[in-house]
């Protein structure tokens, strides 16, 4: 009898612009507007620029 070792399924720690505006349900553009350093208002959730991305944590994404 053969064994079926299952997968570890890994959930990303840091989400790309595109994956955090489909996880809100709001436009990317929205988010690089409200991002940008000409912006008005700061966006209310915490973010990361690392090499030029901008990153969002799941973990404030889920407070949100």
């Amino acid at each position: 009898m053969a064994r079926i070792k299952a997968e570890p399924t890994l959930q990303k720690r840091f989400y790309s612009v595109q994956d955090a505006a489909h996880y809100l349900g709001i436009s990317a553009q929205f988010i690089y507007n409200a991002t940008s350093k000409k912006s008005k208002k700061t966006f209310p959730i915490p973010y990361r620029r690392i090499g030029g991305k901008l990153l969002f944590d799941f973990k404030d994404l889920e407070k949100f």
